[in-house]
């Protein structure tokens, strides 16, 4: 082969639908929410603070778990699918295949339900080694479920000894979730119960939510039962399997006969694998399945379905294994994706499974019923739909799903509720043909379906139709996928179909097929021979389905063949996925010295941002990601034009290096191959304007394709988060790129030498745990060695060992009384180690040179201050293109300085700070480690270079833990848009009071800047949106602009509770399900409103709100508005977005009060002494009126000196003592008033 050589993927629907008379109701309004932010601990141990915006984009923060041994270097790649943090030391376990990646896709674990929040294991499906710990295992699959201890991940990943057990394997056990009077009459079971059959002899098996034992229409019912749910019974507390159970064959006893179920005869056996939620993970599901098959049952119904998938997937395979071992007939929920085409679930896209979508009364299809094409192959799924939409069956007692009818009954919607009905009717079938086996009964319910009007992908052959099913004596083959076949292999594909004439005289069928492509409009390459068929009796007989795959542009292509004769309508769904010529890219990757660097990830990027093919649904790939393994990778692609991207690592005794490698707009027309050559690379350097030292710094490659037609522009992220380890970074240059742009940005949080070693008068570059040093172990010291100093060599090896070796020296040092340890490697040219311990003594270390310098010395002394005096908040972003020299030298000039304070109530408290720079749309993922320190401190923050093109987005986040170890956290936020020039200011995160208000957007918020992008307006809070008024209030601090959303992740204002009176009357508040935050209906007409708010300390130890563990200050605080308001088109503010995404809102005349105390660090004043502050109160009328109270006890209250001061008023009270409560009264010159009461705003000394 001749190579071209270059240069470089809950069964039951939330609706329940009217009865048949009733008008359908109302969408939900679209309901503005904020960003929702989530941790979630990964199965090596390692945290990631995660937050996504509504527009997508991410932003995370990665907290490492304790190791012995060197701290990782943690590689992110931003993808289709989601984020993906993957930790240095867990790669080679990644790309062996022994560890599933989406255990470390952040984006689809938060998705998913693993948050921290909800869960408090992760649920790992093992294979190939079974582990004690399991609490369900699959016998057939030589697999376990198993739920990992999230506080215990790092142990158990520590115990897999990933190099020793080779044969397990690990992937994520995925959460599954569950997915009749007039329907059993719209299949035709009535004809089917005329002629005796009732399923009677027949046993189908729910695998579900359990059942209601005691509900007389299962009475008798129920011959085996088995419970993997861990619950302790097989008791129905959710409702879904009692209802799906009663819709296979409930005798309808209690209704008298009206919701009786398809096969009223059949028995039932019962696998309970969901919980009362509904929920649980795949090997739940799969050991139900397993059971099920085995139970001597005739049919298993799946009303259930996890993931979108290609049927390769474990449900999916395990369904294909047991229908060929057992004979048994699964009969399995399309999904509830819809109306989306390529959307059915597993294991509904099992080839075996007869795969069931939903219609509605009137046989339209259902709006959440998933469609087909199987994705991949484009296989025919579903195979047939029936009646899910208002299904009324069985209630277990002491449930509410679905919409009740009475005390017996509920009504449910789904492709859940459509399944059974297929179940039912194949238990019919069983019946009355005991000889026939599965496969047959999926044909004859399949080609005896109903055409309703729908397309192959939607119906496949139709509705279910009962009546035919059992009456009709013809069957046929249930349907004809050719599946996927590849451009260019050139040779006409066939299938046989076949026919079977089961009745005692000769049948001529009339054989006609109808086919187009997707597009709906392509010529097909099929062909079908005969167009007539003659059957004797009891005979079979065939067709042969013919394909040229090279007929029309690639694509998907299907339709139905269609049998007529006498009496007979037979229908099979034909299907193929014609694909486009894919080639291998082999890619070779080399590091530095020419060697194949440690195991990585990468991606071959679609330059064209996809194909533009309405033939090929598939053509939807956009990223191809490959293992990088002893230096090779390989990607098989189409034709195209690609950029490849990925890494080098190189990580010894003398080396810690890290190279982003990249070969843009590659061209590829065959087989390729790609050298990726970190030889080729150029030095990325940021030289600081002094000594300095390194807390965090994260290096991302960045390939962005601009949108093209209706795609969104796609955005491609690599980096490597590395900490405060000093890593030498390296890149391949690039020119610009002729589409989009290519680009490396370099994030770097740097501050003044806190730690300074000096020795025979030279000072000595020292590596260390700085925060510890910093916190723990500041002061002066000089020191001798030997007496003082533990100079200790450590043996050449790999560098976590020799981490290891240095920290278990630093404990013996401590237990002799050592004060310092300072360690290098016995290796000429090796660097200073990094990631020691310093929790016993200082531990330092050094490079081999300055070890041998320090050998020859007798004394040395150690600097460590608990603060730096500055810190430098740096991003250097190449626009397009990678330039050949990246050495960038700090100009104080161009950074802007804020004199920042981080301020603290209590003490044992941790600030860690993450300040995000987004490139303006060049962006889709942020990832920082972050810093960390603790408070109170101050120093003068250094940020830029200014850029208009650069949005910094700062987080600062408080956090804790209270006497039971549980941790309380805060975050504030900014916005910023830092322009070179702008002069010094001064900040203040988390000075009392905190308190809520409608945050302004200061002057140098990104939404005030074109060049920033258009993505950053903020909610408008104290708004009103045509007839809706919004309180969605932040809580801020001292600082204008600091901000926190309360309502964030549906905390729904855990903390605030708001009230909307007008005059006397209360209006309460709208019922809207999507809003994060509360909502009020207000009257058209101009009138006097009032608002009243109560925010209170949360109770304990939370996330996201002001809580006890954290603050002392503010504890409660009552603020009432009075103010007029009429319905007004005015568009919003600049830089605010209007509720539910309303074109027009404008802020409510509600005076906004900040409170600017000048606290100490502490959020305390000096007692004894007149103490003066200012307010600022601002409205759209000019604040007229301004009184201040202040009380030592919440009773008696005194006022205080108020006087104008410029745009501020001045306050002065008289030397306070104690705890301050403070009420501020205002009014502007219209009458809209405020008055706010903070309990214990703050304390003397």
């Amino acid at each position: 082969m001749i190579r071209q050589v270059l240069a470089l993927a809950v069964a039951t629907a939330t609706l329940v639908a009217p009865p048949a008379s009733a008008a359908p109701p109302p969408l939900p309004p679209q309901v503005q929410t904020s960003e929702a932010s989530h941790r979630i601990t990964l199965i090596t141990g390692d945290v990631v603070d995660y937050t996504e915006r509504g527009d997508g984009r991410k932003v995370a923060q990665i907290h490492a778990a304790p190791r012995d041994g060197e701290q990782p270097v943690f590689h992110t790649m931003t993808t289709a699918t989601g984020l993906h943090v993957y930790p240095s030391d867990a790669l080679t376990a990644v790309t062996s295949g022994t560890v599933e990646r989406t255990l470390f896709n952040v984006t689809e674990l938060v998705r998913t339900g693993q948050a921290d929040d909800r869960a408090t294991t992760v649920p790992v499906l093992m294979t190939g080694g079974m582990s004690a710990a399991a609490h369900t295992r699959i016998a057939s699959l030589d697999a376990a479920g198993v739920r990992v201890e999230k506080a215990k991940a790092r142990e158990f990943w520590q115990s897999l000894d990933m190099g020793v057990r080779s044969g397990v394997r690990i992937k994520y056990d995925r959460p599954v979730r569950v997915t009749l009077d007039q329907t059993t009459r719209q299949v035709g079971a009535p004809e089917a119960w005329k002629a005796g059959l009732d399923g009677t002899g027949v046993t189908v098996a729910v695998v579900d939510t359990g059942v209601d034992p005691d509900h007389p229409d299962l009475a008798g019912k129920i011959t085996a039962t088995e419970n993997f749910s861990g619950e302790p019974d097989v008791t129905d507390r959710h409702g879904h399997g009692t209802h799906v159970a009663s819709i296979v064959a409930g005798t309808g006893q209690t209704s008298a006969g009206r919701y009786k179920g398809v096969a009223p005869g059949a028995k039932l056996v019962i696998a309970k694998v969901f919980n009362g939620a509904g929920e649980a993970d795949t090997s739940q599901v799969l050991a139900g399945i397993e059971w099920a098959a085995r139970s001597g049952a005739d049919v298993v119904n799946l009303s259930l379905g996890g993931d979108v998938t290609d049927g390769t997937d474990e449900m999916s395979a395990l369904v294909d294994r047991l229908s060929a071992e057992t004979g048994v007939l699964f009969v399995v929920a399309a999904g509830n994706n819809g109306p989306a085409g390529r959307s059915v679930a597993s294991p509904g896209a099992a080839a075996a499974a007869l795969t069931v979508g939903a219609v509605d009364r009137q046989n339209r299809l259902a709006p959440f019923s998933s469609t087909g094409p199987r994705i991949g192959d484009a296989h025919v799924k579903p195979e047939i739909n029936a009646p899910g939409v208002g299904v009324v069956a069985a209630r277990a007692a002491g449930t509410s799903m679905g919409a009740p009818v009475d005390d017996r009954h509920t009504a449910a919607s789904g492709t859940s509720m459509a399944t059974p009905h297929v179940a039912g009717a194949a238990a019919l079938l069983v019946q009355q043909h005991p000889d026939w086996d599965a496969q047959t009964v999926k044909n004859a319910l399949v080609t005896t379906a109903a055409d309703v009007g729908m397309p192959w992908y939607q119906q496949g052959a139709g509705r279910l139709d009962v009546a035919r099913a059992v009456t009709q004596r013809a069957t046929a083959t249930a349907s004809a996928s050719f599946g996927r076949h590849e451009r260019g292999a050139g040779s006409v594909l066939t299938r046989e179909v076949s026919y079977t004439n089961d009745s005692g005289t000769a049948l001529t069928l009339d054989l006609a097929l109808s086919a187009k492509g997707w597009d709906g409009t392509s010529t097909t390459g099929f062909a079908l021979t005969p167009s007539r068929l003659t059957l004797a009796p009891h005979a079979k007989g065939t067709a042969t389905l013919t394909l040229d795959p090279e007929v029309g542009p690639a694509g998907v292509y299907g339709g139905v063949i269609t049998a007529t004769g006498p009496g007979t309508t037979l229908r099979t769904p034909v299907s193929v996925y014609e694909a486009p010529q894919t080639f291998p890219v082999s890619v070779r990757v080399r590091d530095t010295a020419g060697r194949p660097p440690a195991p990585a990830l990468g991606q071959l990027v679609d330059d064209t941002n996809g194909g533009d093919d309405a033939n090929d649904p598939f053509d939807e790939t956009l990223s191809y990601t490959f293992d990088v393994v002893n230096g090779e990778g390989v990607a098989t692609v189409p034709r195209g034009r690609y950029s490849a991207v990925t890494w080098a690592t190189e990580n010894t005794a003398g080396t810690r290096r890290w190279s982003a490698l990249t070969a843009p707009e590659l061209t590829v027309t065959g087989a390729a191959d790609v050298s990726l050559d970190a030889q080729q690379t150029v030095p990325v350097e940021v030289v600081p304007p002094g000594p300095a030292e390194q807390r965090d710094r994260t290096v991302t490659l960045r390939r962005v394709v601009p949108a093209e037609g209706d795609r969104p522009p796609l955005i491609t992220e690599l980096a490597a988060a590395l900490g405060p380890a000093p890593w030498e970074i390296r890149a391949t240059p690039a020119a610009a790129a002729k589409k989009g742009a290519i680009s490396l940005q370099d994030n770097v949080t740097l501050q003044t030498a806190t730690v300074t070693l000096t020795a025979g008068g030279r000072r000595v570059t020292t590596d260390g745990d700085i925060g510890t040093l910093t916190a723990e172990w500041a002061g002066e010291r000089d020191l001798a060695i030997g007496a003082d100093v533990a100079l200790v060599k450590i043996k050449p090896d790999t560098p976590a060992t020799m981490v290891r070796a240095a920290n278990t020296a630093a404990t013996a040092a401590a237990q002799s009384g050592k004060k310092t340890i300072v360690s290098y490697v016995d290796l000429p040219g090796a660097l200073a180690l990094t990631g020691l311990s310093s929790a016993a003594l200082p531990s330092l270390s050094v490079s081999n040179t300055d070890g041998e310098l320090l050998a020859k010395q007798t004394a040395l002394k150690l600097s460590i201050k608990p603060i730096p005096e500055s810190v430098f908040n740096l991003s250097y972003l190449d626009a397009n293109g990678i330039p050949a020299d990246h050495r960038r030298v700090v100009d104080p000039t161009t950074l802007i300085q804020r004199k920042t304070a981080y301020h603290a109530d209590k003490p044992g408290l941790t600030v860690q700070k993450t300040w995000y720079p987004f490139p303006a749309d060049l962006w889709q993922t942020q990832v920082l480690r972050g810093t960390t320190f603790t408070p109170p401190a101050a120093w003068t923050e250094h940020i830029g270079p200014g850029d208009e093109r650069i949005v910094w987005k700062r987080h600062v986040t408080l956090s804790g833990t209270d006497a039971k170890g549980q941790r309380a956290a805060m975050t504030l936020f900014q916005e910023n848009v830092f322009r070179t020039g702008a002069a010094p200011t001064a900040e203040r995160w988390f000075a009392g009071p905190m308190h809520s208000t409608a945050v302004e957007l200061q002057s140098d918020h990104p939404a005030r800047y074109p060049a920033a992008g258009g993505a950053w307006r903020q909610l408008c809070s104290n708004c009103r949106a045509g007839d809706t008024f919004v309180p969605a209030l932040q809580w801020t601090d001292g600082t204008p602009g600091h901000y926190t959303n309360p309502y964030q992740n549906s905390k729904f204002f855990t903390t605030t509770k708001a009230r909307l009176f007008r005059g006397s009357t209360e209006i309460p508040a709208a019922q809207e399900p999507l809003a994060y935050y509360p909502t009020f209906p207000m009257a058209p007409e101009k009138a006097a409103y009032r608002l009243e708010t109560v925010e209170t300390h949360a109770p304990g130890a939370v996330t996201g709100a002001v809580n006890p563990v954290l603050f002392t200050s503010a504890p409660r605080t009552e603020t009432t508005w009075t103010f007029q308001s009429q319905r007004s088109q005015n568009p919003p503010p600049r830089g605010y977005s209007c509720h539910a995404g309303q074109t027009t809102c404008q802020f409510q005349p509600l005076i906004r009060l900040r409170h600017d105390l000048p606290l100490d660090l502490t959020n305390s004043a000096p007692a004894g002494n007149p103490f003066v502050y200012h307010v600022s109160a601002t409205n759209s009328e000019p604040v007229t009126v301004v009184k201040v109270q202040w009380s030592a006890d919440g009773v008696t209250w005194r006022p205080a000196e108020v006087h104008p001061s410029g745009t501020r008023w001045q306050v002065t009270i008289d030397r306070p003592q104690g705890e301050v409560w403070l009420r501020t009264e205002a009014r502007d010159g219209a009458g809209n008033t405020v008055t706010q009461t903070i309990q214990k705003a703050f304390r003397t000394r």
